[in-house]
């Protein structure tokens, strides 16, 4: 095909030098372009088509990729922790509670019942101390040489500096996934190496749940702030605004409010109260 439009190319310039028409000469060559191009393009087209055609039909069999699954059943998950939380905020002014489970792991206290058995990332805030070694070293030699060996040596200094005091700064640490009992006295976390760590409600000096982000923040007077991350998070927020808040807070506290009107897949029923 390149060789019969370089044939062509060359039989219009001859064509065009004979007759001195250079616009004859550059239409006929997008004429000749377009002869090429749209061919390939509808060709384009028409695959791409194809396989998105396949692929409705590949979906509406049940049959999926491999990512379209995970994306499906995330999605699935997540509907199902947001529902239990709205469930959860319904039950509890009904002075209802939610099924009690057996847990053996851990001793109860006095009046203590456990519901909610889940999983959910962890993360403490806390800064922390961190050393470096600043160096100094001789060189001896040309000007130039001692110049640029010392030169390196201070961006070496303030490159260590700079990052261990990014190091030491507060922020978010120690992420792993625990396991995670909420009763109706406390959070109660599995960490690494098997420990049973308690955050008791009577013990928070503050709670911010933000079920939009499936989050549940805590903070204490003498411990560092916890942080929940995960699908079953918003029932465990539910929960503990309840304990900490009281009944009433359940239907006004701002980190619930995207619960009403919840239908599944983050959608949001708008209600007219008139």
């Amino acid at each position: 095909m390149a060789f019969v439009g370089f044939g062509w190319s060359q039989y219009l310039v001859s064509l065009s030098s004979a007759e001195g028409d250079l616009q004859s000469l550059l239409l006929q060559l997008a004429l000749l372009a377009a002869a090429f191009l749209v061919p390939v393009a509808a060709v384009i087209v028409a695959i791409v088509q194809a396989v998105i055609v396949h692929g409705r039909a590949r979906r509406a069999k049940g049959r999926f990729t491999a990512t379209e699954r995970a994306t499906i059943d995330a999605r699935e998950a997540s509907d199902r922790g947001r529902r239990a939380a709205v469930d959860l905020r319904a039950l509890l002014p009904a002075r209802r509670l939610p099924a009690e489970i057996g847990v053996w792991d851990v001793v109860p206290g006095p009046g203590e019942v456990i519901f909610p058995d889940t999983r959910a990332d962890y993360f403490r805030y806390y800064g922390r101390d961190v050393s470096y070694t600043r160096t100094s070293r001789f060189y001896a030699g040309r000007p130039a040489f001692v110049a640029a060996g010392l030169f390196a040596n201070a961006v070496s200094n303030t490159v260590n500096a700079s990052v261990a005091h990014a190091q030491a700064q507060a922020q978010w640490r120690d992420r792993q996934q625990v396991r995670l009992l909420v009763s109706n006295q406390r959070l109660v976390c599995q960490v690494s190496g098997g420990r049973w760590l308690s955050f008791h409600y009577s013990a928070m000096t503050a709670v911010y749940p933000e079920v939009d982000s499936w989050t549940l923040v805590t903070q204490f007077d003498s411990a560092e702030p916890l942080m929940l991350l995960g699908v079953d998070v918003p029932a465990a927020a539910v929960l503990t605004v309840r304990m900490t808040h009281g009944e009433d807070a359940l239907g006004r506290h701002p980190g619930l409010m995207s619960l009403e009107g919840f239908t599944g897949s983050g959608r949001q029923v708008i209600r007219n109260d008139d």
